[in-house]
């Protein structure tokens, strides 16, 4: 008769020439291929094993007398028992193996494991709006000297950086048609109601005005906030109400324009609380961009040459 081999229930059946039947428990059947044979094994018992060669596939039939094709052999043995072959050798070549994937478990259980590929600002972050994605080496302009707020702002409460450490209540004399910033880069969000300054002894019909600047690889870039002119002709606390919020890990440049002259109050370490962590504020960078007419203030300021920034306090005041 006929070869056979087909799935009955929970078995593979085959039926070989000489009508000896064998039973291949289905869970339990390791199907492989090696030179030019198919080989079909009760778990790994070499002496309970089915060979049958590539040449002969089509001379097999199923239980409906349908010849197989070394292809259909392939194809039914791969999808009904408990063993896929991988690919190469005598078997399915590259870019070949057909089937459901899932049920390769070992090469799944690898694919799963796989770190998913990485988008910018998706899956990873971002610095400063730049991708860390590519090759070579991201600098990162300005090192740690911005003012960062380390604890998450609370409303009512007002946060100081101080451009210069000073050991205590001192002034210093801020250039006439100049721009004064200090760089914070929030570690959390904050949103503010007013900016302060405070001043002592200044000029007759002298102004400031409070601005806001976004960051470019570690210096003043774009405008983001201009305030009205206030007047420092005469001492004491200056304050622009307003509301803003600066979003954390964002860098900004905020500060005062000036102009005529003016006394700006530095504030000692200790009498402040601050936007840096320790008391000293030597580290603490600053730019003076010089020859700018009162106004309004420039829309871009990159690729100018600042100077240190005179001492000088400056307060946000939380909401």
């Amino acid at each position: 008769m006929a070869k056979e081999i087909y799935k009955s229930g929970n078995y593979i059946v085959t039926v070989d020439a000489d009508d000896n039947s064998r039973l291949f428990p289905i869970g339990k059947t390791v199907y492989d291929e090696y030179n030019s044979v198919f080989r079909l094994t009760e778990g790994l018992i070499e002496d309970d094993q089915l060979i049958i060669s590539y040449a002969d596939s089509s001379n097999w039939v199923d239980d409906l007398a349908a010849a197989y094709t070394e292809a259909t052999l392939r194809t039914f043995l791969r999808e009904n028992t408990g063993f896929s072959p991988a690919s190469g050798g005598s078997g399915a070549a590259w870019g070949g193996i057909t089937g459901t994937l899932s049920t390769q478990t070992d090469l799944q259980s690898e694919l799963d494991d796989k770190q998913d590929t990485l988008v910018s600002g998706t899956n990873i972050k971002t610095i400063n709006g730049a991708s860390v994605l590519g090759s070579g080496d991201l600098a990162i302009s300005g090192g740690g000297g911005g003012a960062h707020i380390l604890t998450e702002p609370i409303a009512g409460r007002s946060y100081h950086a101080t451009v210069t450490a000073v050991a205590s209540y001192t002034t210093a004399l801020a250039v006439a048609q100049a721009i004064n910033l200090i760089p914070l880069i929030p570690a959390n969000t904050l949103q503010i109601g007013s900016m302060s300054v405070r001043t002592n002894s200044n000029t007759a019909g002298s102004n400031i005005r409070f601005l806001i600047y976004s960051n470019t690889n570690g210096s003043p870039d774009l405008k983001l906030f201009e305030s009205a002119d206030i007047s420092t002709a005469s001492s004491g606390l200056k304050t622009y109400s307003f509301n803003y919020t600066f979003d954390a890990g964002t860098t900004y440049w905020f500060g005062v324009q000036t102009s005529h002259n003016v006394n700006f109050v530095c504030h000692a370490a200790s009498q402040l609380l601050p936007l840096t962590q320790a008391n000293n504020y030597a580290g603490c960078i600053s730019v003076q961009v010089n020859s700018y007419p009162f106004g309004s203030a420039p829309t871009n300021i990159s690729g100018t040459v600042p100077t240190t920034a005179p001492p000088f306090s400056i307060s946000l005041n939380a909401i």
